[in-house]
């Protein structure tokens, strides 16, 4: 495997990207991977890992650049350090994303290693919030956005993100711990029935068991309920990302 850091120029200054795919040439199919709100921390980099392990680039963003380089939450149990985390959590806008994710596609376009589009997302707690605004923005481009343990998705705003959802074309794979106490299943369930609505294209899974951020490698992680999302995650990936330009 290929992991590699870099720094990219943005309207805001310069931002990190993480970047974890196959060894060789490629180009392999590109899988953008919004990461969850703590920051991007070992667990999120393992968990990308995985993903580019069935032959995929994955690529992620410092999506608090603005704040200070690679800022992460630390100490659950440090109530400034909460504090300053929700903050900066809140703080970052979808606009702010939607920039910062302008330059990592464009970097993806220079990079031979990276395929052309169609490309997939992927995000955790408010990264789902992000793949929702992207693939609805761009639908041409991402074909395909998975949700793990949603968050802000569902909100009483016009522009809530779940709105858009009805128009989208693609494919849509949601996952939801039962016992989420930061933001349940119930609370998220304007979009549960709009992604159910899609038929053969929208999924979601309600596990047992599972708390918020099941599937990233950490205090809440929960191996049998984030194995099954990943495998429903990387099989759309491959139904639509693959195919005769692919080298994988």
């Amino acid at each position: 495997m290929v992991e590699q850091t870099e720094t990219l120029a943005t309207e805001d200054g310069p931002m990190g990207v993480h970047i974890v795919r196959p060894d060789g040439d490629g180009p392999f199919p590109v899988v953008v991977y919004f990461h969850h709100g703590p920051g991007l921390d070992a667990g999120s980099k393992q968990s990308m890992g995985w993903i580019a392990e069935a032959g995929y680039y994955v690529i992620s963003h410092d999506r608090y650049h603005r704040e200070e380089p690679w800022f992460h939450l630390t100490d659950r149990n440090d109530e400034g350090a909460m504090q300053r985390f929700w903050g900066v959590l809140m703080g970052t806008t979808d606009a702010m994303v939607a920039t910062d994710l302008a330059a990592v596609l464009a970097h993806v376009d220079g990079d031979p290693a990276a395929r052309e589009a169609p490309m997939g997302c992927i995000g955790f707690c408010i990264g789902a919030r992000s793949v929702l605004r992207t693939i609805t923005a761009d639908p041409d481009r991402f074909p395909v956005g998975v949700g793990m343990h949603p968050s802000f998705t569902v909100t009483d705003d016009d522009d809530s993100p779940h709105r858009a959802v009805p128009a989208y074309t693609g494919s849509i794979y949601l996952g939801y711990g039962a016992d989420d106490t930061m933001q349940s299943p119930e609370s998220q369930q304007a979009l549960i029935d709009m992604v159910e609505a899609m038929g053969d294209r929208g999924r979601v899974e309600i596990h047992d068991g599972a708390n918020h951020g099941y599937t990233v490698p950490g205090p809440a992680y929960y191996a049998p309920a984030a194995d099954p999302s990943y495998e429903r995650a990387l099989a759309l990936f491959d139904q639509e990302l693959r195919g005769p330009a692919s080298s994988v």
